[in-house]
């Protein structure tokens, strides 16, 4: 059935969040107008795993199919409503602490670079009742830049949440570490270890990336190593012992606060027990 539709338009989303930033938590559905136009004019919607794509009969060119829907019903714009299969997508997602309300995208509000059409944020401080936002795709910008029909793609693009990355060491087996720290093959020099009380009452050591802020991915892609620096023995340089490869990486949901220069920013706590 494809092969007799020609494609009005292409909406992707990209997260830096998930592997090769191809975003697979998002769904896109027509609000209740479009649907109308959709049933109306025989128009369909073709799923990708990280977008849509809008399908209309090919026997009208784009042009004068788009100036005809606008004649005839007076609407001017595509509308999609997004939601999201992933409960924690406002955890790994950048953005403001502790904003309710919806993501906006226009294509009258679009930035283009090399060609790739994208689409700017807007945050609207009124949550949806059943959607995380919306998509407004207008017919004159469809037209703009579609330079060959149907080959016009809008983009969204979203960062994954940045935080201060803290690693509270909880030593329970009294194990003799003479000289703690985190080593991975990244530039980030970890603060500590300073002593502290945990919330439990509990005495550990923690470590933190201070004002260094690391992105959360899905898969790790920053890697530590607790390692501990013995004494030197009779001058020699003793090698460091790695006491656990492979620390953990951030829970998304798991986000604390903390304040860094008199500026509040988010936090990852991770527990490691030896």
């Amino acid at each position: 059935m494809i092969e007799k539709y020609q494609r009005l338009f292409q909406l992707d989303v990209y997260h830096s969040y998930f592997q090769k930033s191809i975003c697979r938590c998002l769904e896109f559905n027509a609000d209740s107008a479009t649907e109308q136009l959709m049933k109306r004019f025989r128009l369909l919607i073709r799923r990708q795993i990280n977008g849509i794509g809008l399908y209309g009969n090919a026997s009208q060119p784009l042009k004068e199919l788009l100036t005809y829907i606008e004649q005839v019903t007076g609407q001017h714009a595509f509308c999609f409503e997004m939601r999201t299969n992933n409960p924690d997508f406002n955890f790994f997602t950048e953005l403001p602490p502790n904003w309710v309300g919806q993501l906006l995208y226009d294509s009258s509000n679009i930035t283009v670079d090399d060609q790739n059409i994208q689409l700017n944020q807007e945050l609207s401080g009124n949550p949806g009742t059943n959607c995380i936002g919306k998509v407004t795709l207008r017919f004159a910008d469809i037209l703009k830049f579609d330079k060959d029909m149907g080959t016009v793609s809008f983009d969204i693009k979203l960062m994954a949440r940045a935080t201060q990355w803290q690693y509270f060491i909880i030593n329970r087996n009294a194990l003799p570490l003479d000289n703690l720290a985190i080593s991975g093959k990244e530039p980030i020099d970890f603060e500590g270890p300073e002593n502290v009380v945990m919330e439990t009452s509990q005495n550990a050591l923690l470590f933190s990336s201070g004002s260094k802020l690391i992105p959360l991915s899905e898969v790790p892609v920053h890697k530590f190593d607790l390692i501990n620096h013995p004494p030197s023995n009779d001058n020699k340089t003793v090698q460091p012992q790695i006491i656990i490869k492979g620390l953990p990486t951030p829970i998304p949901e798991w986000i604390g606060k903390v304040t860094d220069n008199a500026a509040e920013q988010l936090s990852s706590p991770m527990y490691v027990y030896l």
